[in-house]
């Protein structure tokens, strides 16, 4: 069973059974949000709406806590059902401007000032040794950390996954993560969520492909100098050239080998993504693999997941997601 809760300084609510239907989402971004109807009634003994903007809350199924954040917009319209939004704490490093100087600091140390100044609990964060050494001005916080991730991408040749979970941040390796969807029809009875696929949809496209790729430096003296190229011949041979061509940091130079070994397994394939609707499991998030097959359009791979908007209605749950083929995967 779906529980929502929500917490004053004081005092906490179980608003479950006022909400009539609610969802939350989950992508490659930090912040999540969670939506949801609140029933709305002026007779006399109608439970009152204790919701306010500002407030938390919190949702969890049995014995786990799926979401955590702020209340950030109320909207409401006659005497229909008022609509709450609420974000996660990680909404606050996208408000504000500030201004960071970063000298040789490592990726890690930079991300974890950032997150101190502005009271964002660590739960934890990998060791990042690139070296930060820039400065940020009128930036929001959540850009200069999404900059310095999408550097220490480049630099150390592996995707970064973050996500809050119960109100503390975790920035970690995009591990390949393989689950199995259950749906629980009964307290004796569950099935694969994959068994019953509603509206699936598949793109392949080659726009996307690029069978070569350089790497090039910009060194003062030297002018622009290739250091590392490869290529895939036999996607060359089938599809044609389509090259592509990277410039990075001189300090970065030493690594163009690994960098360029990475773009082309990203880059050099047919790509395909797929969206469909789904029974719901809470355990499916933006970053997870499971493997699909559907008949009808020709999906039979393992997927990555984009983006999954879970659903919630009379506590029945269903999902809608967004995957892409991850790498190295044809």
């Amino acid at each position: 069973m779906f529980k929502l809760t929500l917490a004053k300084s004081t005092v906490q609510y179980d608003i479950t059974t006022l909400v009539g239907s609610f969802s939350w989402d989950s992508e490659f971004t930090v912040t999540s949000t969670l939506e949801f109807e609140v029933v709305n009634g002026d007779t006399r003994f109608f439970p009152k709406n204790p919701c306010d903007v500002g407030d938390m809350v919190i949702l969890i199924k049995n014995d786990s806590e799926i979401f955590r954040g702020i209340l950030i917009d109320e909207s409401k319209s006659g005497r229909g059902a008022v609509t709450y939004r609420a974000s996660d704490f990680s909404w606050y490093l996208g408000q504000s401007k500030s201004v960071y100087q970063f000298n040789q600091t490592s990726a890690t140390q930079a991300i974890t000032t950032i997150l101190n100044d502005f009271g964002i609990s660590i739960g934890s964060i990998l060791t990042m040794p690139t070296i930060i050494d820039k400065i940020y001005i009128q930036e929001s916080p959540g850009k200069v950390i999404q900059d310095i991730i999408d550097k220490v991408e480049k630099h150390e040749g592996y995707a970064i996954n973050g996500e809050m979970r119960e109100g503390n941040l975790f920035l970690e390796k995009r591990n390949d993560l393989l689950i199995e969807g259950q749906f629980q029809l009964t307290e004796d009875l569950s099935f694969n969520v994959t068994d019953v696929i509603g509206d699936p949809q598949r793109k392949r496209s080659i726009e996307e492909m690029r069978n070569r790729i350089k790497i090039i430096v910009d060194d003062e003296e030297t002018g622009y100098e290739i250091t590392a190229e490869a290529e895939d011949t036999g996607l060359i041979e089938r599809y044609g050239l389509i090259e592509e061509t990277i410039k990075i940091d001189a300090e970065d130079a030493a690594k163009s080998r690994q960098v360029v070994k990475n773009l082309l397994k990203q880059l050099g394939r047919v790509h395909e993504t797929v969206s469909i609707k789904l029974m719901g499991d809470i355990r499916f998030k933006s970053g997870r693999l499971f493997d699909v097959v559907e008949p009808v359009t020709g999906i039979n791979n393992r997927f990555m997941i984009v983006s999954v908007k879970h659903q919630v209605s009379n506590q029945i749950h269903t999902m809608e997601l967004e995957l892409v083929l991850p790498e190295g995967v044809a």
